[in-house]
């Protein structure tokens, strides 16, 4: 495909079919109002950094890049920006921190400084360790915003100004949806305290004349509570240090931004979410059509939550060591409203789907059901890219090699002897195998590691139908080059002549060469160790 793209093939795509609604849209959603024209269409994407960077958080900026592609690919003029919400207030202190920083619970990250002293603040840290790992899984150039700083720069103000003038409509909007009534004289507005400067802490008590009271109290996260410092103080929005609160904010960010699309998790998907309110915010309020949601779920690993406390997160780094950025797109574009569990062990699986996708882009291979061969050719190059050049050899089969030889010399005369060697693609095969060093190093199932044997391993019993297919296999080799399919069919034509079950022959060929029950699929593991170091073990049973 990749030079004939057919209508079709976008049609399946969800980010394609999200491109044609984003550019069709006629009307607003919740009022009779026709949208007028856009010039350019801005996909936004953003990150709380009060959290832990991982894997995770990476999904909504590549989702959001992948809609960006999509317009880009029907002409559309787009733009892609990532949104810092630096004023939200830090909830609990992150492990390696000292816990001397508790006393900043409930402060804005952007006020709180860097533990480590090399950055301005706590902000500044993560985001430049953040864009350090997010420029390499986003291809696209993305403008960065800070909230701290549009708020610092006025550029709120006007929408600021109209929330509150408007918070009555603002909290019938939200009273629709809520058991937990909001009562008269709510503001949808949260002041940094101007004595402890923390913005978790303050409750608004009045709204007068511009003016915000407000008295500084305890407030409970899930698990830290942030102190207040009990002052009463007073705080004008349009000049004081403070922020919009969240259910005013989203729609805020929309209008200033003019965003088209954004991507929120599928729990914003219920019609009382922040997502939908805000939604009726943006329209009813600040005249602004709601954005396109990109609904998405979240990503488990081993069926399980990411949580630092349960010691399962994966950040960007460790992913980049094993797998390239291609791939963590591929997953996360597959199908986005499907619960994802990840799991290390299943990586090599991971990357046999991603080379299927790969050679079915390239034409290698050809699938019966075309639809469902159009949409994995899109899947792969909206992924990838359009210059695809995937190793010619599974990573698990990277895996197998590197445990035969430790040395690149070793390696190349293994993947020369199975075929699978070209010196023109030495350096994407190197990539492929070196990642798969560190697979095995970390993260891969015991029963996929292996030492090949010296010598037949000590008290190793087999029976006379066992010794003798194995030295069937010996004669085999010896006639002549085999080729992985047809020494694989030969094992079964050996079991028959024997008569042994094909389960005790694999068995009894893994005990001698590698001292286990189970090991790598044996013709291309006999093709990739070399018939002399088998023929001689093999011999000696």
């Amino acid at each position: 495909m990749g030079k004939n793209n057919s209508n079709n093939e976008k049609e399946l795509f969800w980010a394609d079919q999200l491109a044609e609604k984003i550019i069709n849209r006629k009307k607003f959603h919740y009022i009779d109002k026709k949208i007028p024209k856009i010039d350019v269409f801005t996909i936004k994407t953003s990150a709380s950094l009060s959290g832990v960077l991982h894997i995770g958080r990476l999904s909504d900026t590549i989702r959001g890049e992948t809609v960006y592609r999509a317009l880009k690919d029907i002409k559309a003029k787009a733009k892609l920006i990532w949104v810092a919400e630096d004023m939200d207030p830090l909830r609990k202190i992150p492990k390696n921190v000292s816990k001397g920083f508790e006393k900043y619970i409930g402060m804005a990250v952007t006020d709180i400084p860097d533990p480590d002293g090399n950055y301005k603040s706590y902000a500044d840290k993560y985001k430049a360790e953040y864009f350090e790992v997010l420029d390499k899984f986003v291809a696209a150039k993305m403008e960065k915003f800070s909230m701290r700083e549009e708020y610092k720069k006025g550029k709120f103000n006007k929408y600021i100004k109209k929330i509150l003038e408007k918070a009555d409509e603002i909290r019938e909007i939200q009273n629709k949806y809520r058991t937990n009534k909001l009562g008269r004289g709510f503001i949808p507005w949260k002041p940094v305290c101007d004595n402890c400067g923390k913005i978790a802490t303050t409750q608004v008590k009045e709204f007068s004349n511009g003016i915000v009271k407000y008295h500084c109290k305890d407030y409970d996260f899930e698990a830290a509570t942030a102190t207040g410092c009990n002052h009463k103080g007073e705080n004008d929005p349009l000049k004081d240090n403070g922020k919009l609160l969240w259910k005013s904010e989203w729609a805020a960010q929309w209008a200033h931004w003019k965003i088209a699309c954004e991507g929120a998790g599928k729990e914003y998907q219920v019609p009382n979410s922040a997502f939908w309110v805000n939604a009726e915010i943006a329209e009813k309020i600040l005249d602004f059509p709601m954005p396109e949601p990109i609904f998405y779920e979240h990503l488990m690993i081993d069926g399980e939550k990411m949580s630092a406390s349960l010691g399962n997160v994966i950040y960007p780094k460790d992913w980049l060591e094993v797998a390239p950025p291609e791939l963590l797109k591929f997953f996360y574009n597959k199908r986005i409203m499907k619960t994802r569990s990840f799991s290390w062990e299943n990586l090599p699986k991971l990357y046999d789907d991603y080379d299927l996708h790969a050679n079915v882009y390239l034409e290698k291979v050809k699938l019966d059901n075309k639809k469902e061969e159009q949409h994995m050719k899109r899947l792969f190059e909206i992924s990838n890219g359009k210059e695809a050049h995937p190793a010619d050899i599974t990573f698990a089969h990277a895996a197998m090699v590197v445990q035969i030889g430790p040395g690149d010399e070793d390696v190349v005369r293994s993947l020369e002897k199975t075929g699978h060697y070209d010196k023109k693609m030495h350096d994407i095969i190197f990539k492929r195998i070196n990642k798969a060093k560190v697979w095995l190093e970390k993260y891969a199932p015991e029963d996929v590691k292996f030492t090949v044997q010296e010598e037949i391993p000590k008290g190793l019993k087999l029976s006379s139908k066992e010794k003798e297919a194995l030295h069937l296999v010996v004669k085999a080799l010896k006639e002549k080059e085999w080729k992985q399919k047809k020494l694989f069919e030969e094992f079964y034509n050996i079991c028959q002549k024997v008569g042994i079950k094909n389960t005790d022959f694999f068995r009894a060929a893994y005990n001698v060469l590698l001292s286990k029950d189970r090991g790598p699929k044996l013709s291309p593991f006999i093709l990739a160790l070399g018939r002399e170091k088998v023929v001689e073990l093999f011999e000696k049973v």
